[in-house]
């Protein structure tokens, strides 16, 4: 059976370096980034470049799309041309090179209004954060266009906060514990992403095991098979009076 060929954009960011090796091993990966990358074919450039886009995506099965903003950042200025347009750039290339799934990564900051005691399922009603938050639910629901549109079959990962195992962030007590995406658990979630059959247009949350469901994981352990296996206590700060 023939491997996959995978383009996997923003390859260079801290989750993108994470997959880059499995990726290698498992499918056949082009990685894009607009920061220059040590891999051999590795391909550098912008999202603003639409005839690059569409030439890179020949032949691609799947498009795993990570490149952003990463974060809150001036609306006009750095949002709206990196996860706004460049998003565009980037689906409609897949589109027209007919590429057959795309996954893209969403964020916890599009539901992230919702009180801390809440389970947020996936088909709720999106509550950004922020305006970057916006931004990632803008791309889950153009996602949706070129699903029922084109036909595209898409799955939308919500990230919780994606942490190595030795950041400070982490170990915080409690920091990050209820949304913590660990290294070992992107890997999977994003291996199923991509192999999964029968997805047709899904969104599904990305944490590793918490301590209360904030994203609920239902719907990642129902379409795609998702099953965590790090826990954010393993790795917490012992709190004050307790043994280390």
């Amino acid at each position: 059976m023939a491997r996959l060929r995978v383009l996997l954009t923003g390859a260079a960011g801290k989750i993108g370096r994470t997959l880059t090796p499995p990726f290698l091993e498992r499918y056949d990966t082009l990685l894009l980034d607009r920061e220059p990358m040590d891999a051999e074919g590795a391909l550098r450039m912008d999202l603003s470049d639409a005839d690059a886009l569409a030439e890179a995506m020949q032949g691609v099965d799947v498009l795993v799309h990570l490149a952003a903003q990463p974060d809150e950042a001036p609306f006009n200025e750095v949002l709206v041309p990196n996860n706004v347009v460049g998003l565009y750039n980037t689906f409609e290339a897949a589109r027209r090179a007919g590429v057959r799934r795309v996954v893209f990564a969403s964020t916890v900051q599009s539901v992230a209004k919702y009180p801390r005691e809440a389970t947020v399922e996936v088909d709720m009603p999106h509550r950004p954060i922020t305006l970057y938050g916006a931004t990632k639910a803008f791309g889950e629901i153009v996602g949706r266009w070129y699903h029922d549109t084109h036909g595209m079959e898409f799955v939308g990962v919500r990230i919780g906060w994606f942490l190595h195992y030795d950041d400070e962030l982490l170990r915080a007590r409690g920091a990050a514990s209820n949304i913590w995406l660990s290294p070992n658990d992107a890997v999977q979630m994003f291996t199923k992403a991509v192999e999964a059959p029968g997805v047709g247009y899904s969104v599904v949350s990305a944490t590793s095991l918490p301590r209360h469901e904030y994203l609920s994981l239902r719907t990642a352990r129902e379409v795609l098979g998702y099953d965590p296996v790090d826990r954010a206590e393993a790795y917490l700060a012992p709190a004050d009076g307790e043994g280390a």
